[in-house]
């Protein structure tokens, strides 16, 4: 998928990409969850619901891979 489609995406997309791009094994999985984070976030038409479900998936894979606490 392209990147974002504005620069409004939500930080966590950010570094998601940038652990992605720096060669992370997961890489195919951070890329994958920060595209849907932002294409929940920034499509507009997602209940909050779905949005929160999408940022919790992806705020999980980002704790994951770098050893970050979840709360």
């Amino acid at each position: 998928m392209p990147g974002p489609v504005s620069d409004t995406a939500p930080p966590l997309y950010w570094k998601m990409r940038k652990l992605a791009n720096s060669g992370h094994p997961r890489a195919a999985d951070l890329r994958r969850e920060a595209n849907l984070l932002e294409q929940a976030v920034l499509g507009g038409t997602a209940p909050v619901s779905k949005v929160v479900g999408v940022w919790a998936r992806a705020r999980k894979l980002w704790c994951e891979c770098t050893g970050e606490p979840l709360v």
